[in-house]
């Protein structure tokens, strides 16, 4: 089985269009990301891990490493 990171990553990679691995360490606000998208990325999230993580908590989050950590 996957990493979460390796999971996160590629959730990121295919939803956000980010493939860097460096930006899961970057301010979420400076990825560029629209609500839509996060929206989106979000309820991926929460189906892969079979998460319940409100878009309250996630706004949180200020990295997607802090993610990782809480899916952890």
């Amino acid at each position: 089985m996957s990493s979460v990171e390796d999971r996160v990553a590629g959730l990121a990679n295919s939803l956000l269009n980010i493939s860097d691995r460096s930006a899961l360490d970057s301010d979420v606000g400076d990825l560029g990301v629209n609500s839509i998208d996060a929206v989106a990325f979000l309820k991926a999230v929460n189906s892969e891990f079979g998460a319940d993580i409100s878009a309250d908590q996630a706004a949180g989050f200020k990295t997607l490493r802090d993610l990782i950590n809480h899916l952890s």
